[in-house]
C-alpha cells in the first residue's frame, strides 16, 4: 500500500511540474542556439544523419545526443511548441522519479518537499522550456542518480534474476556517458563518478571494470571518429591553443551568487527585508542546515558521500579549472541541489509529526513564492525584458504567415529580408529553421534585394530598408516581430506585374557580362543631384543591378568597386559578395546597395566607377566577356550619373 502511495505522490509531482513547463509555450525562449538545434534535428528526420551536434562556446562541436532526442518529436510534427514541450515532459517525469529515489533515504515529507522545489523552481522551469542542450541534463541526472545509488547498494553475489554489481557499474558508466553525449558541462561530475567506483573498488572483478569502461567509451566512438579530422586540422593550425588562450580567465567565477540564484530561481534580492528577501533567507538557512547534516552523514554513509561529491565537487571544479564558466553549467546540480533545503523537514519530523508538517508547509510556501517569481518573469517577457530572447510565438507567427501567404498567392518561394544572412545572424537562422520545407531563401536586407523570375512572398524585417521593394511589390500584411515593437512587412513580388520594374527605373542602364554567368543591367548613386555631392570626403550609397545567368556556383564571387579620377588614381573602394553564388538561381535579378566614401585628399571630380569580379578565397580575377562569351577585359568603367 505504501508503495502505491509513493507512486501516487510521484504522479502528483509530475502533474505539478508539467504545469509551468507546458503552459504558454508561445512564450518559450527561442534564440540562435534553439534554432540551430531545431534545424539539425529536422535535417536528421529528413535522412541527414550526423554524429556531431551544435558548435560549443569553445568552437568544438558538441556530441549529438540532444539533436537525436529532438528528432523524436520532430519525426511526428514540425510544431516547435511540441518539440519544446517534449523537453518539458521529460523534466516533469524526472520530478516524479526524483521523489521515488529520495524515498530510499527520507520520509515522504522530505522527499516531497525536495521534488516540489524542483517542480516549481523558476530556473529549473526556464531550462526545461527551450531547445538548449543543457535542458536534457536534469532527466539524465535522475537516470545517473538512479544508476549510481543502485551501484552503491548492489550485491556482489546477486541472484540470477537480479542485477549484480557489474551490470550496475556498466549502467552508471553509460548514464555518465549520456550526460557527456549531450554537452560538455557534466565533466564537473567526474569526481562523483570517481567516488562511486572508489567506494566499490574491492567488489569489482576485472570483467566488471572492463564492462563499465566499454559502456562508457562505446557511445563516443562515432563522435570522436567524426571529430578527429577537425581536431587534427585545428591542432595543425594552432587553433586549439588559440581557443584555450581565449577561454582562460583571471577572475574566479561567482559560484556563491550562481548557487544562490539557482536556489532562489532568480537573482539575489536587492532588499533582504522583503518577501523575496524572506524567501532567500529561508532557503539559505534550510540549505545550510541540510549541507551540514549531509556532511555529517558522509562520515558513515556512502550514498551521502556521493551526494556531497556531486554537490560540492562541481563548484570545486569551477574554482580549479582555468577556463571560462557560465551559470548554466550548474544545471548538472539539478535536481539534487533541492535536497539541501528539504533535509531539515526530516530533522523536524523526527522531533514530532507537527513539526514535520510545519517544515513541509514551509517548502510549500517557498514553492508558492517560486510560482509568484515565475508569473512575474512571464509577465516581463510579454512586455520585453533584457536578456530574454524573442519568444517562440513571434517567430512561429512570422513563419506561418509567410507559409499561408505563399499558398494563397501561389508563390514559388519565400524571400526573407533580415539584418544579415549568415548562420550566426539570429533572425536569419531562426526563420530559416522554422520555414523548413517551405521553399525559401534568406537575404541580407541591409545590402541586397533579390527579385526572382517567379512570384515570391517578401518577409521584410523592420530593421532593414524596405523602400527598395515598395514600388515594385504589393503590400499584403504587417506582423509584430517581438515585444520590443519590431515588425515584419509581407509583400508580394510578381515579375510580370506592370510595376515590376519600378524599383530600378531610376538606374542608369548597362549591358555588361562576366564569365561567372552574371550580367550588369543597371547602376546608380543614391541622391546624386549635383557634382558637389561627390566631392572629396563625401559618402554616398552606390547601387548595382545585375542578373544571374548561371547558378548556383561552388565558389563565391566577389565584386570590387573603385572610384578613380581621370588619371586612374583610386580614391575609394568597396569589395563585397552582393548575393552569395551558392544561392544563385538562373534569372534572379539582384539589387545591391553599399556605401563608398571618397578620401578627403581625393582629387576634384569627375570620377569614374571601375567594377570587376574575382573568386574568393582564391582571389582569381573573373574576366569581362562579350555576348558570345569571349574574354574582353578584366573590369569595366562606368561614368557616374
Amino acid at each position: 500500500m505504501r508503495i502505491h502511495q509513493d507512486w501516487f505522490y510521484a504522479l502528483i509531482l509530475c502533474i505539478l511540474a508539467a504545469l509551468p513547463r507546458l503552459c504558454y509555450l508561445e512564450l518559450a525562449e527561442f534564440k540562435l542556439d534553439e534554432a540551430n538545434h531545431y534545424r539539425m534535428a529536422y535535417e536528421l528526420t529528413r535522412g541527414s544523419w550526423q554524429w556531431v551536434g551544435s558548435v560549443s562556446s569553445v568552437g568544438i562541436s558538441k556530441p549529438p545526443l540532444f539533436v537525436w532526442a529532438l528528432a523524436l518529436p520532430l519525426a511526428v510534427t514540425r510544431d516547435p511548441r511540441v518539440v519544446t514541450g517534449f523537453l518539458g515532459v521529460l523534466a516533469s517525469l524526472s520530478t516524479g522519479g526524483f521523489y521515488l529515489l529520495l524515498r530510499r533515504f527520507w520520509g515522504r515529507k522530505t522527499a516531497f518537499g525536495a521534488a516540489l522545489l524542483f517542480a516549481f523552481n523558476p530556473q529549473a522551469v526556464l531550462y526545461a522550456r527551450k531547445l538548449f542542450t543543457a535542458d536534457l541534463l536534469p532527466p539524465l541526472c535522475v537516470l545517473f542518480l538512479y544508476a549510481g545509488l543502485n551501484f552503491l547498494e548492489a550485491s556482489v553475489d546477486a541472484e540470477p534474476v537480479r542485477w549484480g554489481i557489474g551490470k550496475w557499474a556498466a549502467l552508471t558508466a553509460f548514464a555518465f556517458a549520456l550526460l557527456l553525449l549531450t554537452t560538455f558541462s557534466p565533466l564537473i561530475l567526474a569526481p562523483a563518478v570517481f567516488l562511486l567506483f572508489w567506494e566499490r573498488r574491492h567488489d569489482l572483478a576485472w570483467r566488471d571494470w572492463g564492462g563499465a569502461f566499454t559502456a562508457f567509451i562505446l557511445p563516443f566512438v562515432p563522435y570522436w571518429v567524426t571529430l578527429a579530422p577537425v581536431l587534427l586540422f585545428a591542432a595543425r593550425d594552432g587553433l586549439v591553443e588559440q581557443v584555450a588562450a581565449e577561454t582562460t580567465i583571471a577572475e574566479l567565477p561567482p559560484i556563491a551568487d550562481w548557487l544562490l540564484s539557482w536556489l532562489l530561481g532568480t537573482a539575489c534580492p536587492e532588499h533582504w527585508i522583503s518577501l523575496s528577501g524572506g524567501l532567500a533567507v529561508a532557503l539559505l538557512v534550510s540549505s545550510g542546515v541540510g549541507c551540514v547534516w549531509l556532511l555529517w552523514k558522509a562520515r558513515t554513509r556512502s550514498w551521502a558521500r556521493f551526494f556531497v561529491m556531486w554537490l560540492l565537487g562541481a563548484p570545486l571544479v569551477f574554482l580549479l579549472a582555468p577556463i571560462a564558466h557560465y551559470a548554466h553549467y550548474l544545471i548538472v546540480l539539478c535536481p539534487l541541489l533541492f535536497v539541501l533545503p528539504a533535509i531539515p523537514i526530516d530533522l523536524l519530523d523526527r522531533k514530532s509529526l507537527a513539526l514535520g508538517w510545519a517544515g513541509l508547509a514551509g517548502m510549500v510556501g517557498i514553492a508558492i513564492g517560486y510560482v509568484g517569481i515565475w508569473i512575474g518573469m512571464m509577465q516581463a517577457v510579454t512586455l520585453g525584458v533584457e536578456g530574454y530572447g524573442t519568444p517562440l510565438g513571434y517567430w512561429r507567427e512570422a513563419a506561418e504567415t509567410a507559409r499561408m501567404l505563399a499558398r494563397q498567392y501561389s508563390a514559388a518561394e519565400v524571400l526573407v529580408l533580415v539584418p544579415g544572412d549568415q548562420p550566426w545572424d539570429e533572425k536569419a537562422a531562426v526563420l530559416d529553421a522554422l520555414l523548413g520545407n517551405q521553399p525559401h531563401r534568406v537575404v541580407n536586407g541591409y545590402t541586397t534585394v533579390v527579385y526572382p523570375s517567379h512570384p515570391a512572398i517578401f518577409v521584410i524585417a523592420s530593421e532593414v530598408d524596405a523602400s527598395l521593394t515598395y514600388p515594385c511589390t504589393q503590400e499584403l500584411a504587417n506582423g509584430i516581430a517581438s515585444p520590443y515593437g519590431d515588425t515584419y512587412h509581407y509583400r508580394l513580388w510578381q515579375p510580370d506585374a506592370e510595376n515590376a520594374s519600378a524599383c530600378v527605373a531610376a538606374l542608369m542602364p548597362a549591358e555588361e557580362y562576366w564569365a561567372s554567368g552574371t550580367a550588369l543591367l543597371g547602376y546608380g548613386v543614391a541622391d546624386v543631384q549635383s557634382r558637389e555631392l561627390l566631392a572629396p570626403g563625401s559618402s554616398r550609397q552606390f547601387i548595382l543591378y545585375w542578373e544571374v545567368r548561371n547558378g548556383p556556383l561552388n565558389e563565391d564571387v566577389h565584386w570590387f568597386n573603385h572610384l578613380e579620377d581621370e588619371t586612374g588614381q583610386r580614391w575609394a573602394q568597396f569589395d563585397g559578395v552582393g548575393w552569395p553564388a551558392s544561392r544563385w538561381k538562373p534569372q534572379d535579378r539582384i539589387l545591391w546597395h553599399f556605401d563608398m566614401t571618397l578620401a578627403s585628399e581625393a582629387a576634384p571630380p569627375p570620377y569614374r566607377w571601375r567594377i570587376g569580379q574575382y573568386t574568393y578565397p582564391a582571389m582569381e580575377g573573373i574576366p569581362v566577356v562579350d555576348a558570345a562569351g569571349n574574354p574582353v577585359d578584366s573590369a569595366i568603367l562606368l561614368p557616374l550619373p
